[in-house]
């Protein structure tokens, strides 16, 4: 008597669930790295906001605003003397980012009412606050083996 088969056997589905889960690892792996990307890009654009922020604030104001980059704190912040701090941005927190500089070195930005860097920071002065960067600094964003990298120039302007 002839027995009919129907159904698989283990082994197939052993096979079928080995070969499944391989492709599911490298997906996930593939995704994993798209992720990473996004992220270092998305801290980039959100310091070229906050950056753009403290000079739009500026002007709006009229008075010497002030963006903080503590490199060690992974976080950036704009100090005004009318409002104090405000727009926090702890990029660690947030995105899972770390911030780096040439020298691992926390800088500031002293923005006019004119829209500009100025280097002796105004009425600042009183918190001790009396010179700002006059180099280019390379600030960069750091997330595994990914990141992204924005120059900012000594009058304030953004490349990257």
């Amino acid at each position: 008597m002839k027995r009919k088969a129907s159904g698989f056997t283990l082994i197939e589905l052993v096979i079928v669930i080995l070969i499944g889960s391989i492709l599911t690892s490298i997906a996930l792996a593939s995704f994993q790295g798209v992720q990473t990307r996004f992220a270092v890009q998305g801290a980039k654009q959100m310091y070229q906001t906050l950056h753009q922020r403290a000079r739009s604030k500026a002007v709006e104001m009229g008075e010497t605003v002030i963006i903080v980059v503590y490199v060690d704190g992974d976080s950036a912040l704009i100090l005004s003397p009318s409002e104090g701090v405000t727009d926090v941005t702890r990029f660690d927190e947030q995105m899972d980012v770390d911030l780096r500089t040439e020298g691992n070195v926390s800088y500031f930005m002293c923005m006019t009412p004119r829209g500009y860097a100025d280097y002796s920071c105004g009425s600042f002065g009183a918190l001790g606050i009396t010179a700002t960067f006059a180099d280019t600094v390379r600030l960069q964003f750091w997330q595994n083996a990914d990141s992204a990298s924005v120059l900012v120039l000594p009058m304030g302007q953004l490349i990257g």
